[in-house]
């Protein structure tokens, strides 16, 4: 299996605990973000593979903004939202136009991170 580095974009530690332990136990290098700026600032220095985006933060856009600056950036690396709201937000929105892979709802099930991190 393949060690990759993985950036989780979140606001609620909870959850980034939660996800951190699950990945890291898997062999993933981890790397945590809370808010826009510090996505975009650890995105550039780590430059991961796989990203986990909240869609609601500070601002209740900031996943879709972030989203699509990651993309304007890197094209190929697999970005998935994650959203307390589940599947209502990807029914609503058009997560592949966006610029997202894939759709969570949290609390995240420990298969399907592993699933979508390798």
């Amino acid at each position: 299996m393949a060690r990759r580095r993985i950036l989780i974009v979140d606001d609620d530690d909870d959850i980034i605990i939660a996800m951190q332990a699950v990945l890291e136990s898997d062999g993933h290098y981890v790397t945590i973000a809370k808010n826009e700026k510090e996505c975009l600032e650890k995105y550039s220095e780590n430059a991961p593979e796989v990203v986990f985006l909240d869609l609601m933060m500070e601002k209740m856009d900031s996943g879709i903004n972030l989203c699509r600056a990651i993309r304007s950036i890197d094209k190929n690396v697999k970005i998935y939202l994650l959203s307390a709201v589940g599947d209502e937000t990807a029914g609503t929105l058009d997560i592949h136009e966006i610029g997202f892979n894939g759709a969570m709802s949290k609390p995240v099930s420990s298969d399907e991170l592993l699933e979508l991190a390798r």
